[in-house]
């Protein structure tokens, strides 16, 4: 069993619900509620889990307890803890990885504000995706761009017929690959 790198007691297991339909097992600590994780477990847990895991407990704030300022260790290798430097990761958010065997430790209260992050940069991302499916969608179809010149400004095209169109889907669906593409790598993901 792994030992709490802040309070050095032996810590419990925690299930929590992952994508896809899956159950990760963490390591978290009774007495200080810091939750370690094992390499790739904390992604994939789902954002709501974070509200079981990382409960408000009134007694345990009420109670005066300073944050240590000696070096943590990593409970399954022994190495040294770093604070993981990511600058898309407000400064409120604080992970400690292991170098070693790549695992993350969370003080209390940090995997429900990872969570938050995470959820809201999903619903962000999800929204950018649909305007690129929306696009994607349309803009292969040469009936709906608009041109100018001399048919003027908001003139349509009129796409000649094709007498193949298996040809003609196989473009569009090239151009439309390519097209997303260019879009996810223009925005950033």
């Amino acid at each position: 069993m792994a030992r709490c790198p802040v309070c050095d007691v032996e810590m419990k297991e925690a299930s929590a619900q992952a994508n896809p339909g899956m159950l990760i097992v963490l390591d978290q600590c009774g007495r200080c509620g810091g939750i370690w994780c094992d390499k790739w477990e904390l992604f994939p847990i789902l954002p709501d889990e974070a509200d079981r895991l990382d409960p408000l407990n009134e007694d345990l704030l009420q109670q005066p307890i300073g944050l240590p300022k000696k070096i943590l260790y990593c409970p399954r290798c022994g190495d040294q803890l770093q604070v993981l430097r990511d600058p898309f990761l407000p400064p409120e958010i604080q992970l400690q990885r292991c170098r070693q065997c790549e695992g993350i430790w969370l003080n209390r209260g940090q995997f429900g504000r990872y969570k938050r992050l995470q959820k809201k940069t999903r619903a962000e991302k999800l929204h950018t995706e649909k305007s690129i499916q929306k696009v994607v969608k349309i803009a292969p179809d040469p009936a709906a761009w608009v041109t100018t010149g001399t048919r003027g400004i908001f003139a349509y095209p009129h796409a000649e017929e094709e007498p193949d169109l298996s040809a003609t889907a196989t473009l569009r669906g090239a151009f439309s690959l390519i097209l997303q593409a260019l879009l996810r790598l223009v925005l950033g993901f």
